[in-house]
């Protein structure tokens, strides 16, 4: 076949830019449309074989697009864009057909790697029709040709077994002994049980053939692999109709049902984290409406105050539950702006040093000789380096201290954050990221939050080209580093004017 024409919808131009840069010069013809009305047009004129497609348009949306597709193009490989908010709707989109998703933000080599298996999955298809169309194939037929069919086979990333009416395996592919964990050798000529040691898949292959039907199924991990598998099980005809053996693939799932799994965690996560604080707003409420009048102003007032504390409590972890939502669908404003380095942080220790001071412990500042700049939101980033330096002095003990200093290396400015607080244990660390995590222990009982901060930081680092790097150790103190491409010196006149500002 020809090279591979690919058509871009997506209603925001610098995505359908970045798509195309990605793409090109791989020898793809690239077609973009900026909405889901000019995409089916485009693809009813001129036919593409693979669409990059977002969800989230205004008119007619990407699910509306992928059923015209599927309906009017079904041999058209779609692969949507969509962002980690609305990845459960990606899935949804793969169920009606979608080859693959690619969340947003994506890297140049990811949407090259998906892209050039779904043109992978329209060559082999093709070559596979090609072959169809010369033969009339049979089970006896398919051992003839083995050798030209496992260039074929070998390139599939599914699991396929044949079998004859008997249920004898006469041909596998590759994958099949790494997905199924195959140990029996050889397995052509030997029957199915022998191999796959489940009774589930092997009555799932005789009852494609005996009611001549396509059968699927799906097996958790541990049955027929560690891995989650959907089988299609299909039996194998003649021209008379009469059933000769089977094809089965067995497909990998594992990342959807992990997937599957993180949503209904995070909406667990979220509903308990709302009704823990609105169940003791609502006690204290109780509380006041019955017997305010018999307590002394003071305890009125002190209840009337934590009232107020949960209820901001409960408006920080919405409010950064929205702003996690839009950094990972890309609908954030950043207001880039030339932003001196120390500036930042000297605005953070004025606030930060008295909450230290009330508690005793020390913090340490040492900035780099060097003056540096970068190009960042003014807000997101105070917000970010805030939550750390604000973590650090939360859980350090009474008394301890806290070490903040800045350096320049390799183009990156480094905010170094060091604490002699409680650390975190080899085995929690990889989680600290995530949404909801906290660390859980004796010496975290006394200490408030959602959980929300660290995953909200590193959306912002990530946003603005930076990385973060943690090292810890229990009753040692904890170290964060967070490093952002530094950018040249504004001219003196640029700098006169932010400095005014």
């Amino acid at each position: 076949m020809g090279d591979i024409r690919i058509l871009i919808i997506d209603d925001e131009e610098v995505i359908r830019e970045g798509v195309q840069r990605a793409l090109s010069g791989r020898g793809y013809e690239i077609a973009k449309a900026e909405n889901g009305e000019k995409g089916i047009e485009m693809i009813r004129n001129s036919g593409f074989d693979i669409v990059l497609l977002d969800l989230m348009m205004p008119g007619i949306d990407g699910f509306a697009v992928l059923d015209w597709i599927k309906e009017n193009r079904p041999q058209t490989e779609v692969v949507v864009v969509t962002g980690f908010a609305t990845v459960s709707k990606a899935v949804t989109a793969m169920k009606q057909g979608a080859f693959d998703f690619v969340g947003k933000p994506f890297t140049p080599d990811y949407i090259r790697i998906v892209v050039s298996r779904a043109a992978e999955k329209i060559k082999l298809s093709a070559e596979a029709e090609r072959l169809r169309e010369e033969h009339s194939l049979n089970l006896a037929a398919i051992q003839n040709e083995k050798s030209r069919l496992k260039t074929v086979f070998g390139c599939m990333a599914e699991a396929v077994v044949i079998t004859d009416s008997n249920s004898i395996v006469v041909h596998h592919n590759p994958a099949a002994i790494k997905i199924l964990e195959i140990q029996t050798d050889p397995v052509i000529g030997k029957p199915l049980a022998a191999s796959i040691l489940d009774d589930t898949a092997v009555n799932m292959v005789k009852q494609a053939m005996a009611n001549s039907s396509v059968v699927t199924r799906e097996f958790p991990p541990g049955t027929i692999s560690r891995k989650f598998l959907r089988a299609h099980c299909a039996p194998v005809t003649v021209d008379n109709g009469v059933v000769i053996g089977s094809v089965t693939a067995f497909e990998d799932i594992s990342t959807h049902k992990e997937i599957d799994r993180m949503k209904s965690d995070f909406v667990a996560m979220v509903a308990h984290e709302l009704k823990s604080p609105l169940a003791s707003i609502e006690q204290m409420i109780y509380a006041l409406q019955i017997g305010c009048e018999h307590e002394s102003g003071a305890a009125c007032s002190t209840m009337h105050n934590r009232i107020t504390v949960r209820t901001r409590d409960l408006l920080s972890m919405i409010d950064n539950l929205l702003n996690l939502s839009k950094m990972e669908n890309g609908t954030v404003e950043f207001n880039l702006e030339p932003i001196r380095g120390h500036e930042v942080l000297d605005h953070i220790l004025d606030v930060i040093t008295l909450q230290a001071k009330n508690r005793g412990i020390t913090i340490t500042y040492n900035p780099s000789e060097e003056e540096w700049w970068f190009n960042v939101d003014y807000d997101h980033i105070r917000s970010a380096c805030m939550n750390i330096i604000s973590n650090a002095v939360k859980y350090t003990p009474d008394g301890g201290k806290v070490d903040i200093s800045t350096s320049i290396s390799g183009g990156f400015a480094n905010i170094v954050v060091k604490d002699s607080g409680i650390g975190i244990s080899k085995e929690d660390l990889p989680h600290i990221f995530d949404r909801f995590f906290r660390v859980k222990g004796k010496a975290t009982r006394h200490i408030t939050g959602s959980g929300l901060g660290l995953s909200l930081v590193k959306e912002v680092v990530d946003a603005h080209q930076g990385y973060i790097e943690v090292n810890s150790e229990l009753e040692k103190g904890t170290t964060f580093t967070l490093s952002f491409p530094i950018t040249p010196q504004p001219a003196m006149e640029e700098k006169a004017t932010i400095e005014s500002q």
